[in-house]
């Protein structure tokens, strides 16, 4: 049986831009099933959380899921930064030690 979590001498591997893009695919798909009228119909009914009707509780929850989901896969899915272009930037080169243009 494999453990859990890599060992202290293997290298940790990287995210695999493969893999996110499908989750990417499969949020996607999953949010338009959880939106879709016959899932939001299932919550029609009087009761309510808190005040608020429980449709309107579900679509929030699904929206806000959807959106963390999203953050996360978006951060998977950032390309790693370059360290060659990390703190030159065009515009600084043209100023004085005290931050006054040349």
């Amino acid at each position: 049986m494999p453990p859990d979590r890599p060992s202290e001498h293997e290298p940790e591997r990287a995210p695999d831009p493969g893999r996110a893009r499908d989750l990417v695919r499969i949020v996607t798909l999953l949010g338009v099933v959880l939106l879709m009228p016959p899932a939001v119909t299932l919550f029609v009914t009087d009761a309510r959380i808190g005040g608020m009707p429980v449709i309107v509780a579900y679509l929030f929850a699904v929206w806000l899921a959807l959106i963390a989901c999203a953050r996360l896969l978006a951060h998977r899915l950032e390309p790693p930064p370059d360290p060659s272009r990390a703190s030159v930037t065009p515009a600084s080169t043209d100023l004085k030690p005290d931050g006054k243009p040349r």
